[in-house]
């Protein structure tokens, strides 16, 4: 499942940075990772562990099991790119997957508005599968989007908060035969520091 996710999180990634006024560049798209799934983790999925980022200024509240961490550079068009920030639990079965992931944009990005931002990457998140549920939230005035997904094997559940240049993703990603029950509480535990 780790495969399918930093192609969501790229896409919601490139579609924010492109759509600021920067055009494509030929070069910006990111392959996903090849290789075998990361190992499951392990432990009592229906059990929360507090987590906090220093370096990511956030808390979250992640099921049992190993937190896994890993950086990713995202080339954008030109010369400029970021840095994507991802950790993340699995279920030992790999049906569910809980992650958090931020990354900064250059200050040429993301310039015409957290709603106009936070609408593309949506729709950049979602393309290819059919949207269930969209909806503007904040985050203590911090603003936001939530919308969840589906296609033919996975649930997509989707937070996003773009605090200045900061955009933080929340995704829940579970197959449609096993829902994610501890999403919710996932979801409403993450605070920016």
């Amino acid at each position: 499942m780790r495969k399918l996710l930093t192609p969501i999180a790229v896409t919601v990634l490139l579609i924010a940075g492109v759509a600021a006024g920067n055009p494509p560049s030929p070069h910006s798209a990111v392959a996903p990772k090849v290789g075998p799934p990361s190992p499951a983790a392990q432990g009592d999925q229906s059990v929360l562990q507090p987590y906090t980022s220093s370096d990511g200024r956030f808390y979250v509240q992640f099921p049992a099991g190993e937190v896994k961490q890993e950086t990713e550079p995202i080339p954008l068009t030109g010369s400029d790119n970021s840095t994507l920030y991802e950790f993340w639990v699995e279920s030992a079965d790999e049906s569910v997957s809980y992650m958090v992931m931020y990354n900064d944009y250059p200050p040429a990005y993301a310039n015409d508005g957290a709603d106009a931002v936070l609408g593309r990457t949506r729709d950049g998140a979602t393309k290819g599968k059919t949207m269930l549920s969209d909806m503007a939230i904040s985050l203590n005035g911090v603003p936001g989007r939530e919308f969840t997904a589906k296609d033919d094997t996975w649930n997509y559940t989707i937070r996003q908060f773009l605090s200045g240049k900061r955009l933080y993703q929340l995704i829940v990603v579970s197959k449609l035969d096993h829902p994610g029950t501890l999403t919710s509480d996932f979801l409403n535990s993450f605070k920016i520091n």
